[in-house]
């Protein structure tokens, strides 16, 4: 395997884990609203706050469970099954072999990526050692092995690496290390792989009894991404209306108003941040500079505030009680608002947004997408070229990843008409559709559609052949 291959296989992977450990990071806010609305301040109901706290004190088996199930082939829901169990060996015998450590969350994750990439070499074992595992049990089995075997150097590895990772989220402490932190997040955002920047630093003792508290995740450094996503964001999405006007072009002002809104209220910024990355890279570039200011200036300001889920104003409402001069956000928000609407204006000016490869924003809208989920996965069938033309597909949020045999059979220039936000041609297989809030039920109504039609989609866009060994 040449270097580029190896390369690219590692950011793959990396990509596939990143977005297997969304689905523990989105749980999180519903533990967070339980967890407040049960205080004697709000509805005064326990068992809202027990019922949020039994979430938070299971993070770790449902990063195993989440991770087994996002990565692995198929059996997928035996995967998860297993992927609970090893958890549960991995750390039971950690707390025996090293007490007092703080690890339940890396032994999640480990026992989730052992679980998941075990199995498949299980029917490559010599014969010998097969003879001794039962033909459907090999895979469980050799992955509940490999997580006790683990455990020994695990018990003497861990303590320095806890301590390595404590020691760089207190050096993210500093106005440097918090700048260096909030560039790097949004520079990794294109590839997927800022969550694993992000989960990196909740392996660290302090997160982990963060989270057995019910606390809000980064604290002492998180509180820098509240004046860019609440405020910023918006701010950029007020430049492009402004620069449309001073063009003479259609404004697209209801577009724009909903990115912004998403961007503030919920904390999705991927639509607005993937607009800036594939077709104008020099504002995605100054959006990751701003990012890392506004950390360094949170930190020199001594600003602790957490988030459970993307610094948006749910997290807000319910981080504010538990931050330290949380009240600074709003008046530094307003002023990264100001600094977007004015950079992104003149840098619009100076060099105007290319929307040539995605059509983005456009004069005139042709059609109105359907209201009908299954009739909008429909017309989306149509415009990727049927049922036929489709190989895999996966959803993250707000993306569909896609995997077609013929990307000539794509019709691009219709898929703005059916509400796409933004799209981007990885190769000439793979595609990327921003879709925003209705991704995931519109990928939900293609696997229904496909199943029906007894056609197999894979479930691993990035992958030639969705034909893979599993159990």
């Amino acid at each position: 395997m040449t270097a580029p291959s190896r390369r690219q296989t590692l950011i793959q992977a990396m990509q596939r884990l990143g977005y297997a450990l969304l689905l523990p990071v989105s749980i999180l806010p519903l533990a967070a609203l339980l967890h407040r609305l049960g205080q004697p301040d709000a509805l005064n109901l326990p068992v809202l706050v027990l019922s949020g706290k039994a979430i938070f004190g299971q993070m770790p088996l449902i990063y195993a469970v989440a991770i087994a199930f996002g990565i692995g082939h198929k059996a997928r829901g035996g995967l998860a099954l297993c992927g609970a169990v090893n958890f549960l060996l991995l750390s039971s015998a950690l707390s025996v072999l090293a007490p007092g450590l703080h690890a339940d969350l890396v032994c999640g994750m480990l026992a989730g990526i052992i679980t998941a990439l075990v199995g498949p070499w299980s029917p490559s074992l010599p014969k010998p050692i097969r003879l001794y595992l039962p033909g459907p049990w090999q895979g469980p089995l050799l992955s509940a092995l490999v997580c006790l075997l683990l455990a020994v150097p695990l018990s003497l590895i861990w303590p320095m690496l806890e301590q390595g990772i404590s020691q760089i989220a207190t050096d993210l402490g500093t106005p440097f290390g918090a700048f260096s932190y909030g560039v790097l997040n949004r520079l990794l955002l294109p590839l997927g792989l800022h969550q694993l920047l992000g989960n990196l630093m909740t392996l660290g003792a302090s997160n982990q009894l963060a989270l057995a508290a019910a606390q809000p995740l980064h604290q002492g450094y998180g509180a820098g991404l509240y004046p860019i996503i609440m405020f910023g964001l918006p701010g950029a999405c007020f430049a492009i209306w402004l620069h449309r006007h001073r063009l003479q072009q259609l404004p697209h002002g209801a577009l724009l108003l909903t990115l912004a809104l998403t961007s503030a209220c919920i904390g999705i910024t991927e639509p607005i941040e993937f607009l800036f990355a594939f077709t104008a890279p020099w504002l995605f570039l100054a959006h990751a500079l701003l990012t890392g200011l506004s950390f360094a200036i949170c930190s020199a300001l001594e600003i602790q505030l957490g988030s459970y889920f993307s610094a948006g104003l749910l997290d807000l409402s319910l981080s504010y009680g538990s931050g330290l001069h949380a009240f600074w956000i709003i008046p530094l928000g307003i002023l990264f608002f100001v600094a977007y609407a004015l950079l992104f204006y003149h840098m619009l000016g100076r060099s105007p947004l290319s929307l040539s490869n995605q059509h983005l924003i456009r004069q005139e809208m042709a059609n109105i997408p359907p209201a009908d989920p299954q009739m909008l996965a429909i017309q989306y069938l149509k415009l990727l070229g049927g049922m036929d033309n489709l190989q895999a597909i996966s959803v993250c949020l707000t993306r569909l990843s896609i995997r077609v045999r013929n990307m000539a059979l794509v019709d691009q220039s219709q898929l703005l008409n059916l509400g796409c936000l933004s799209w981007i041609e990885l190769n000439e297989h793979q595609l990327v559709l921003v879709l925003g809030p209705n991704a995931g039920l519109i990928e939900g109504q293609i696997r229904m559609l496909a199943e029906r039609q007894s056609v197999p989609l894979g479930l691993k866009p990035n992958q030639a052949s969705s034909s893979q060994v599993g159990w």
